[in-house]
Protein backbone atom coordinates (compact mmCIF):
# COMPACT_ATOMS: atom_id res chain seq x y z
CA UNK A 1 0.00 0.00 0.00
CA UNK A 2 3.08 1.91 0.83
CA UNK A 3 4.55 1.91 -2.36
CA UNK A 4 0.84 2.79 -4.19
CA UNK A 5 0.58 5.89 -2.74
CA UNK A 6 4.27 6.38 -3.73
CA UNK A 7 3.36 6.08 -6.96
CA UNK A 8 0.48 8.13 -6.98
CA UNK A 9 2.53 11.12 -5.64
CA UNK A 10 4.90 10.62 -8.07
CA UNK A 11 1.69 10.25 -11.07
CA UNK A 12 0.03 13.44 -9.56
CA UNK A 13 3.44 15.34 -8.86
CA UNK A 14 4.47 14.74 -12.76
CA UNK A 15 1.13 16.12 -14.18
CA UNK A 16 0.96 18.74 -12.34
CA UNK A 17 4.46 19.84 -12.95
CA UNK A 18 3.55 19.72 -16.66
CA UNK A 19 0.85 21.99 -16.74
CA UNK A 20 2.76 24.40 -14.29
CA UNK A 21 5.17 24.50 -16.99
CA UNK A 22 2.99 25.23 -19.89
CA UNK A 23 0.68 27.20 -17.87
CA UNK A 24 3.88 29.19 -16.54
CA UNK A 25 5.52 29.32 -20.42
CA UNK A 26 2.11 31.13 -21.77
CA UNK A 27 2.16 34.22 -19.16
CA UNK A 28 0.09 31.93 -16.22
CA UNK A 29 1.02 31.70 -12.65
CA UNK A 30 2.02 28.33 -11.17
CA UNK A 31 -0.70 26.68 -9.88
CA UNK A 32 1.01 24.06 -7.90
CA UNK A 33 5.17 24.15 -6.82
CA UNK A 34 6.44 20.52 -6.59
CA UNK A 35 10.10 21.49 -6.74
CA UNK A 36 10.55 20.75 -2.93
CA UNK A 37 9.02 17.09 -3.31
CA UNK A 38 11.39 15.94 -6.12
CA UNK A 39 14.39 16.50 -8.32
CA UNK A 40 13.54 16.84 -11.71
CA UNK A 41 14.69 14.31 -14.00
CA UNK A 42 17.70 15.23 -16.08
CA UNK A 43 19.09 12.96 -18.54
CA UNK A 44 23.15 12.99 -18.68
CA UNK A 45 23.13 12.10 -22.20
CA UNK A 46 22.96 15.87 -24.41
CA UNK A 47 20.75 14.00 -26.38
CA UNK A 48 18.65 13.98 -24.43
CA UNK A 49 15.59 11.75 -23.81
CA UNK A 50 12.07 10.96 -25.47
CA UNK A 51 9.70 8.79 -24.12
CA UNK A 52 6.30 8.55 -25.11
CA UNK A 53 3.54 5.71 -23.99
CA UNK A 54 1.73 4.01 -26.49
CA UNK A 55 -1.66 5.45 -27.57
CA UNK A 56 -0.84 8.98 -25.86
CA UNK A 57 -2.90 11.86 -27.21
CA UNK A 58 -3.72 15.39 -26.95
CA UNK A 59 -2.02 18.66 -28.03
CA UNK A 60 1.67 18.89 -28.95
CA UNK A 61 3.71 21.97 -27.11
CA UNK A 62 7.34 22.42 -27.09
CA UNK A 63 8.24 24.85 -24.53
CA UNK A 64 11.73 26.22 -25.40
CA UNK A 65 13.91 27.60 -22.16
CA UNK A 66 16.84 30.20 -24.04
CA UNK A 67 17.90 30.64 -20.37
CA UNK A 68 17.96 27.08 -19.52
CA UNK A 69 19.29 25.91 -23.41
CA UNK A 70 16.60 22.95 -23.01
CA UNK A 71 13.41 22.18 -25.29
CA UNK A 72 10.83 20.42 -23.61
CA UNK A 73 8.10 18.22 -25.39
CA UNK A 74 4.73 17.99 -24.04
CA UNK A 75 1.62 15.24 -25.23
CA UNK A 76 -1.37 16.24 -23.08
CA UNK A 77 0.01 18.03 -20.78
CA UNK A 78 2.39 14.80 -20.21
CA UNK A 79 6.46 15.89 -20.95
CA UNK A 80 7.49 13.07 -23.26
CA UNK A 81 11.10 14.42 -24.40
CA UNK A 82 13.94 16.78 -23.59
CA UNK A 83 17.02 18.15 -25.14
CA UNK A 84 19.67 20.32 -24.74
CA UNK A 85 19.56 22.91 -27.32
CA UNK A 86 21.59 26.18 -28.87
CA UNK A 87 19.46 29.27 -29.31
CA UNK A 88 20.44 32.46 -30.45
CA UNK A 89 23.75 34.02 -29.95
CA UNK A 90 24.08 37.75 -29.12
CA UNK A 91 22.77 39.88 -31.59
CA UNK A 92 20.74 37.06 -33.44
CA UNK A 93 18.63 36.45 -30.34
CA UNK A 94 15.68 33.77 -30.90
CA UNK A 95 12.29 35.66 -30.31
CA UNK A 96 10.08 34.93 -27.43
CA UNK A 97 6.28 34.28 -27.01
CA UNK A 98 3.62 31.58 -28.64
CA UNK A 99 4.28 30.23 -31.99
CA UNK A 100 3.16 27.02 -34.32
CA UNK A 101 5.07 25.01 -36.50
CA UNK A 102 4.18 26.46 -40.05
CA UNK A 103 6.16 24.01 -42.33
CA UNK A 104 8.53 21.16 -42.22
CA UNK A 105 11.23 20.06 -44.23
CA UNK A 106 13.70 17.57 -43.42
CA UNK A 107 16.61 18.38 -46.09
CA UNK A 108 15.99 22.25 -45.21
CA UNK A 109 18.88 24.63 -46.54
CA UNK A 110 19.41 27.91 -45.11
CA UNK A 111 18.87 30.92 -47.67
CA UNK A 112 20.77 33.58 -45.45
CA UNK A 113 23.39 31.63 -43.90
CA UNK A 114 25.91 29.19 -45.08
CA UNK A 115 29.35 29.31 -46.78
CA UNK A 116 31.17 29.97 -50.32
CA UNK A 117 32.56 26.89 -52.23
CA UNK A 118 34.25 26.50 -55.48
CA UNK A 119 33.72 24.33 -58.10
CA UNK A 120 35.00 21.37 -56.49
CA UNK A 121 33.18 22.08 -53.41
CA UNK A 122 36.56 23.15 -51.44
CA UNK A 123 35.26 26.04 -48.58
CA UNK A 124 36.29 29.45 -49.33
CA UNK A 125 34.57 31.12 -46.94
CA UNK A 126 33.76 29.11 -43.57
CA UNK A 127 30.73 31.56 -42.41
CA UNK A 128 29.20 33.83 -44.80
CA UNK A 129 26.06 35.76 -44.72
CA UNK A 130 23.82 36.91 -47.54
CA UNK A 131 24.80 40.18 -48.64
CA UNK A 132 28.66 39.55 -48.18
CA UNK A 133 30.70 39.72 -50.77
CA UNK A 134 31.42 36.23 -52.36
CA UNK A 135 34.93 35.98 -54.13
CA UNK A 136 35.90 35.22 -57.72
CA UNK A 137 34.86 31.25 -58.58
CA UNK A 138 32.66 31.11 -55.33
CA UNK A 139 29.14 30.01 -54.96
CA UNK A 140 27.02 30.20 -51.89
CA UNK A 141 26.01 26.84 -50.15
CA UNK A 142 23.26 27.11 -47.46
CA UNK A 143 23.77 25.35 -44.45
CA UNK A 144 22.31 22.47 -43.37
CA UNK A 145 18.86 22.29 -41.40
CA UNK A 146 18.10 18.47 -41.51
CA UNK A 147 15.08 18.18 -39.54
CA UNK A 148 13.47 21.77 -40.18
CA UNK A 149 10.42 23.15 -38.36
CA UNK A 150 9.58 26.23 -39.33
CA UNK A 151 8.09 28.64 -36.39
CA UNK A 152 8.22 32.08 -37.88
CA UNK A 153 7.40 33.58 -41.35
CA UNK A 154 11.16 35.22 -41.14
CA UNK A 155 13.10 32.42 -40.82
CA UNK A 156 13.31 30.99 -37.37
CA UNK A 157 13.58 27.55 -37.40
CA UNK A 158 14.02 24.36 -35.01
CA UNK A 159 16.00 21.87 -37.15
CA UNK A 160 19.57 19.78 -36.66
CA UNK A 161 22.32 21.29 -35.93
CA UNK A 162 25.86 21.80 -33.30
CA UNK A 163 24.58 21.94 -29.76
CA UNK A 164 26.55 23.27 -27.18
CA UNK A 165 23.70 24.23 -24.59
CA UNK A 166 24.97 27.88 -24.99
CA UNK A 167 23.36 30.67 -27.45
CA UNK A 168 25.17 29.92 -30.71
CA UNK A 169 22.50 30.16 -33.84
CA UNK A 170 21.77 32.93 -35.78
CA UNK A 171 18.28 32.94 -33.62
CA UNK A 172 17.02 29.53 -34.84
CA UNK A 173 16.93 26.50 -32.28
CA UNK A 174 19.58 24.15 -32.79
CA UNK A 175 18.85 20.17 -31.34
CA UNK A 176 21.28 17.33 -31.47
CA UNK A 177 21.14 14.86 -34.64
CA UNK A 178 19.20 12.25 -32.53
CA UNK A 179 15.95 14.52 -31.01
CA UNK A 180 15.88 16.57 -34.08
CA UNK A 181 14.76 13.35 -35.71
CA UNK A 182 12.50 12.32 -33.02
CA UNK A 183 10.98 15.86 -32.74
CA UNK A 184 10.85 15.94 -36.26
CA UNK A 185 8.70 12.73 -36.99
CA UNK A 186 6.44 13.59 -33.83
CA UNK A 187 5.14 16.97 -34.06
CA UNK A 188 2.28 18.04 -36.52
CA UNK A 189 2.28 20.74 -38.11
CA UNK A 190 0.34 24.00 -36.29
CA UNK A 191 2.06 22.21 -32.70
CA UNK A 192 2.39 24.85 -30.55
CA UNK A 193 6.18 26.22 -29.63
CA UNK A 194 6.43 28.32 -26.57
CA UNK A 195 9.59 30.09 -26.25
CA UNK A 196 10.63 31.83 -22.88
Amino acid sequence: MKYLYLTLATLFTTACTAQNEIASALGGGYMFRPENLFTPVKDAVSDGYWDKPSGLSGEHVIVVDTRLQQAKYYIGGRQVGLSDISSGRAGHGTPQGSFSIIAKDIDHKSSSYGSIVDADGNTLVAEYSVGDPIPAGGRYKGAEMNFGMQITKNGIWMHEGIVTSAPESHGCIRLPRKMAKIFFENTPIGSKVIIK
